[in-house]
């Protein structure tokens, strides 16, 4: 196998790891939202931190440097094509706040959970709000359609810039409309 076929090779195992960990941390959170169990509640929360962990950051971090060498392997350019740009942009973009505004939000409502079920407290829609704040369902939202996004500019490598803003667009909205419903629907199903 030769270097570029390894290169390319580790970017799509990083993919897999790091959606099939955003797929995963979708799904627990959820079922937090779902739940008026304290206990549910709470291994939801040390499940989020579980996949997270072990599939978010790996995938991540292999995505990372299997891009910037590939990058510099083709000899394209960090500025020179717009979906390069939206890669790599939006990645860091998600790789910081994932690392630190998501990680702090998960690391919380996972010690705030345990202390709740330490002492016996019912799961009511305060202590969900305090666990989740306005900034975590922002961001954490965000992660699914900028992963796509991101997809999307290494598959279809837009040339135009109209092409890459219209996705991120796009991926925003959707962002937006999973922050608003997800909680409500997840609520009215549970």
């Amino acid at each position: 196998m030769d270097y570029y076929t390894l290169l390319k090779f580790g970017h799509i195992i990083g993919f897999i790891l790091l959606g099939g960990g955003l797929l995963s941390v979708f799904v627990s959170e959820f079922q937090a939202y779902r739940t008026t169990d304290m206990k549910v509640f709470t291994e939801a929360a040390r499940y989020t931190a579980i996949f997270y962990d072990s599939f978010v950051i790996s995938g991540a971090l292999l995505v990372g440097i299997s891009g910037f060498f590939l990058i510099l392997e083709l000899g394209i350019g960090f500025f020179e094509e717009p979906w390069v740009v939206g890669m790599w942009g939006l990645f860091l973009f998600e790789f910081i706040e994932g690392n630190t505004v998501t990680r702090i939000q998960f690391r919380e409502t996972l010690r705030r959970s345990r202390d709740a079920l330490a002492r016996g407290e019912l799961l009511t829609d305060d202590l969900r709000e305090e666990a989740r704040g306005l900034l975590n369902k922002i961001v954490h939202f965000l992660d699914i359609p900028l992963f796509t996004v991101i997809v999307y500019c290494g598959t279809v490598r837009p040339d135009s810039w109209v092409h890459v803003l219209v996705a991120i667009g796009t991926g925003l909205s959707v962002a937006t409309l999973f922050a608003v419903f997800v909680p409500r629907l997840a609520r009215q199903d549970g």
